[in-house]
């Protein structure tokens, strides 16, 4: 039975490989030694430095590369000298099992199953990242879920933390200054869902946050004048788009995602 490394490489944050990996791994426990996360791999020379690493170290290089230039360069520099790879296409189990010589501890009938279900979730957390924060406004419709709030009112958790079940996820931040996307106003108000804060609770919060970023003093982001008005203006919106609204003040990660898929389900 081989001692594996597994280098999880990415070209931007490696939470994909990572899930891919975390699900190998319980089936392989005892043969695979160590797992390395490489987020941000952009370049040859940072790809040529892990593939030295995973030949000296009998490594497995689990990627997800953009680039269509960078991931043939792994694929032709990994084969030239003899290292394993996998991309997230095709089956991680059966990658693993080839190399450590152990079988896995699932039944492998349902390994197909297991691969479906870890794609679909690798594919909603692709689709969180990609509409988080209001970064992407475009095709929201292909959203399960969308959360809209004033900034700090923990949108971007509840997003990952329903990814992680397999719900795609686009969360905008409300400012009084910038316009709602138009498209909220065009798609269906049962998949969107306003996140209110007490105003109290919410300025403690951005005080915080602020003094964290070294701009005490510097800034109204803080002052229960700015948070009243921002909580104003997103319950203005709430009410015109008719969606469903939740008051988040003290309340876990957890329960508030139960209370979204509470109201998805009974939809």
């Amino acid at each position: 039975m081989k001692s594996l490394v597994i280098f999880v490489v990415s070209d931007s944050l490696s939470e994909i490989g990572e899930l891919l990996v975390k699900a190998g791994k319980s089936c392989f426990e005892r043969s695979i030694k160590e797992v390395r996360f490489h987020p941000f791999v952009d370049d040859k020379p940072s790809i040529d430095s892990l593939l030295d690493l995973a030949q000296q170290e009998n490594g497995l290089v689990v990627y997800t590369i953009n680039s269509s230039e960078l991931r043939y360069y792994i694929d032709t520099e990994s084969k030239r000298r003899g290292i394993p790879t996998y991309n997230v296409m095709g089956s991680l189990v059966e990658t693993l099992r080839n190399l450590t010589g152990e079988e896995p501890k699932h039944d492998l009938k349902m390994e197909s199953k297991l691969d479906a279900h870890y794609f679909k979730k690798i594919e909603a957390i692709e689709f969180a990242v990609k509409y988080d924060d209001g970064k992407n406004t475009s095709n929201l419709d292909k959203a399960d879920i969308i959360l809209i709030g004033a900034s700090r009112t923990s949108k971007t958790p509840i997003s990952i933390y329903l990814a992680n079940n397999n719900y795609k996820v686009a969360n905008i931040p409300l400012m009084p200054e910038v316009e709602p996307p138009q498209e909220l106003f065009k798609i269906s108000n049962r998949k969107i869902f306003g996140l209110i804060l007490d105003p109290y609770h919410l300025v403690n919060i951005r005080s915080e946050r602020l003094k964290a970023m070294g701009l005490t003093g510097e800034s109204n982001y803080g002052s229960y004048e700015r948070v009243i008005m921002e909580l104003t203006k997103a319950q203005e919106l709430f009410d015109k788009l008719g969606c469903t609204v939740i008051d988040v003040t003290s309340k876990a990660i957890e329960e508030i995602a139960a209370i979204i898929l509470a109201n998805i389900m009974r939809r």
